[in-house]
């Protein structure tokens, strides 16, 4: 009975060390369980440092580089690397380079910004000072270089109105001169500065080839024709024609004087006809 006893009682305690055995093991594990969440936490924790670190960084990097490029800016606008060194003017033919800086107030030693940025204004007075300025371009080609583009009203000629000496230009505008060139001489158009303005951009359409060879034109209508003027060419021709029409009829004057025996009047008042000075057919 003894022996019964004691083996039961080995064998509960066997059971019971067993039981003690599997939850040491099973203590253990959660230990090591939670030691490997608290590593995966603090090696997340210490990826998300370095990541907000390398951010950071990269904010300031940024900051640092743009304010860098501000002030190098501010250092250049009031250093006189920013000063205009060189101006070239092209496109000018009647208009001389003192003339264009003249009108448009840009020489060398002003600041190159200033002129960039008051570039539209500096445009329309221009164009306003000076009706032969009919357009520019200011282009900055360096960084103290500038460029002025200009195009011309065609200088036509002169004419006296009012006892005063006016250029006339390619768009119908006058502008008063104080000597007169070797253009086209506008006469009889004292009173009449609409009419002579109103040739003078007909004359402005047409190809230099043609304009050129005009001597004079005189403004003299009749009752018949209110708008007449009379065209004196330098190859001796005469022409009649309208002043509201001259400038496209006129295109066609060097194939009409081709066909000419003589010298003679080309009428383009109405049509297109043409007559020797000796012919009796007028």
């Amino acid at each position: 009975m003894e022996n019964n006893k004691s083996a039961v009682e080995h064998h509960k305690y066997s059971e019971r060390l067993t039981e003690l055995e599997k939850r040491s093991v099973a203590a253990q594990q959660r230990q090591r369980n939670k030691k490997s969440a608290k590593a995966h936490i603090g090696n997340k924790i210490h990826g998300i440092k370095v990541k907000r670190y390398v951010s950071n960084g990269e904010r300031v990097l940024k900051l640092v580089i743009l304010f860098s490029l501000i002030l190098l800016l501010m250092l250049y606008i009031i250093s006189p690397y920013s000063k205009v060194k060189n101006l070239e003017v092209k496109g000018n033919h009647d208009l001389t380079k003192v003339q264009v800086e003249k009108e448009t107030k840009i020489y060398p030693g002003r600041f190159i910004w200033g002129v960039y940025l008051g570039r539209h204004q500096i445009i329309n007075d221009a164009k306003k000072q000076n009706p032969q300025i009919k357009n520019l371009v200011i282009k900055v080609t360096g960084p103290q270089s500038l460029q002025l583009v200009v195009k011309e009203n065609a200088l036509l000629g002169t004419a006296v109105m009012n006892n005063d000496t006016y250029a006339v230009l390619a768009n119908g505008q006058l502008q008063r001169t104080k000597t007169a060139d070797n253009g086209i001489a506008y006469k009889r158009f004292d009173g009449h500065q609409e009419a002579l303005a109103t040739t003078a951009a007909q004359l402005g359409k047409l190809k230099p080839a043609i304009r050129n060879g005009i001597s004079s034109v005189s403004y003299q209508p009749t009752k018949e024709y209110p708008d007449r003027i009379i065209i004196y060419m330098r190859d001796g021709n005469t022409v009649y024609a309208d002043l509201n029409t001259v400038g496209d009829k006129l295109a066609y004057y060097p194939a009409i004087a081709a066909n000419m025996k003589d010298k003679g009047v080309i009428d383009l008042q109405v049509g297109a006809y043409s007559y020797s000075y000796d012919s009796k057919d007028k």
